[in-house]
């Protein structure tokens, strides 16, 4: 293998450290940006630009974050080898449409995700955890900016539009749900239980005039059931702490938390790592649906020398000990009981902050993830 083209459709801030490795191994790397489609599956003038790309040089792969049917398939009928590696959960596809393709490599950073699929008949899934390209911070801090932060979007959700059209008891078997849902971490049952309930949603899309798949109510509801959490958390969090959060505009948020410091967006690699490792304590509320998978924001906080407090999944307690390289809560109140103390008793939290650094720096490279990509492509 010596070339490949690199196609960044959805500008995920992973690129560089992606290419960097890539390039570490020997491999002429080209990147490419290109316009994201409104259709995922279909796009003529994407198609045709990527067409004429991608046969303008003899590429031994083309890769993308995240999968991209239309991608597949221009390399199907051009026959080359294509590479994708997720990197938002669960997948947004509302078809199986091309992942089939044999010229596929569809690397899954989630387990539970990728055996869904594996379990659905695909050979050419693979699972592939997410890396940390930051560089190791060893000096201890004595010069934090805030106790608490946290550093990503609240989720506003499509959710209360289609609540507005629904009856007073569809209204509540849905909160019901989310209600029985925020109180478990580790497990999602929201879309299969969608799935099973055909009549229900059947009833749902006539009220409202939509066309909801189980997957696309799922997806509303565990955005609001996000937004709820993470509003919740920075409410209780700001309370009783110096607490800051770094996203969008927000000013209705602001006003409901007059007492949390609200801060623009920063550059994701010059200025987020200091910004992690200037806070005692780092958020990472994850989004609802996912269960099983190790959120880019962990590591990216871990590998920058930042202190995680986590809500429990499956993949960070398996890989990463809890109370030795990270702390995991599963309540809200747990989190903030967790914050009180890690706070306040700075040598544990200098303790597990160093553990889960190191960790992070030996098992979860991008040169590893890479060097694993390549070795599957090639066998």
């Amino acid at each position: 293998m010596k070339s490949i083209l690199i196609c960044n459709l959805y500008k995920h801030y992973t690129i560089k450290h992606i290419a960097d490795s890539f390039k570490e191994m020997g491999l002429k790397v080209i990147e490419k940006s290109y316009f994201t489609p409104k259709d995922m599956y279909h796009d003529e003038k994407l198609e045709e630009m990527l067409r004429k790309d991608f046969g303008s040089q003899n590429y031994d792969l083309i890769f993308t974050v995240n999968y991209s049917p239309i991608v597949s398939g221009v390399c199907y009928r051009l026959n080359i080898k294509y590479v994708s590696w997720t990197y938002d959960t669960p997948m947004d596809l509302s078809s199986m449409e091309t992942m089939d393709n044999p010229n596929n490599y569809i690397f899954i950073f989630d387990r539970g995700e990728y055996l869904k699929y594996k379990n659905m008949g695909l050979d050419n899934v693979y699972y592939l955890p997410l890396a940390t390209g930051f560089t190791p911070m060893s000096e201890i801090l004595d010069n934090y900016d805030y106790e608490v932060s946290f550093l990503g979007s609240l989720y506003k959700s499509t959710y209360p539009y289609i609540m507005e059209k629904l009856d007073n008891y569809h209204k509540g078997y849905l909160e019901g749900i989310m209600t029985s849902q925020r109180l478990i971490y580790g497990s999602y049952f929201v879309l299969e239980l969608l799935e099973d309930q055909e009549s229900e949603l059947r009833a749902i899309n006539e009220m409202t005039g939509f066309d909801l798949s189980p997957g696309q109510l799922s997806y509303s509801m565990a955005s609001y059931m996000t937004y709820i959490d993470r509003v919740s958390l920075l409410s209780l969090m700001s309370n009783r702490f110096k607490t800051a959060l770094v996203t969008g505009a927000i000013e209705d948020e602001k006003k409901m938390m007059p007492d949390l410091t609200v801060l623009p967006k920063i550059d994701y690699y010059t200025e987020m790592p200091d910004f992690f490792r200037k806070s005692k304590v780092n958020l990472n509320p994850p989004f609802r649906a996912v269960w099983s998978a190790i959120p880019q924001r962990a590591l990216d906080i871990m590998g920058s020398g930042g202190f995680l407090l986590s809500g429990y999944t499956d993949e960070l307690s398996y890989y990463f000990e809890n109370g030795k390289d990270l702390v995991l809560y599963d309540s809200i109140e747990d989190a903030v009981e967790k914050a009180s103390f890690y706070t306040k008793n700075d040598v544990v939290r200098e303790n597990i902050r160093k553990s889960g650094m190191i960790k992070t720096h030996e098992e979860f490279t991008y040169k590893d993830r890479i060097y694993s990509i390549i070795n599957i492509v090639e066998s």
